[in-house]
């Protein structure tokens, strides 16, 4: 944890939570980022762990977690996300 004071003045403390997540979830939430024009398909697959992983997190913070939207992507985008996604994270199968 660690207390960070913000533009009010007042020190809050933040605190890092772990939460599990399978591949299908982080391929779900890159897959969100695609649909909202943060990324497209190109650059997904030249990320690397750390990115993907970024990118996922960002999504939960900006959508949360109830607001993935990934009905608008094509069936062909979600199987070549998500095979990359397993072919990235192999310890998450």
């Amino acid at each position: 944890m660690r207390a960070t004071e913000y533009k009010d003045g007042i020190k809050r403390i933040k605190a890092k939570i772990e939460v599990p997540m399978s591949e299908l979830d982080v391929g779900n939430y890159v897959l969100s980022a695609l649909t909202h024009n943060a990324v497209n398909l190109t650059q997904i697959q030249k990320l690397n762990k750390r990115e993907l992983l970024q990118l996922a997190k960002n999504e939960v913070k900006e959508k949360g977690i109830k607001s993935v939207s990934i009905e608008s992507v094509d069936n062909d985008t979600k199987v070549i996300v998500r095979n990359y996604i397993k072919q990235m994270f192999p310890e998450l199968q």
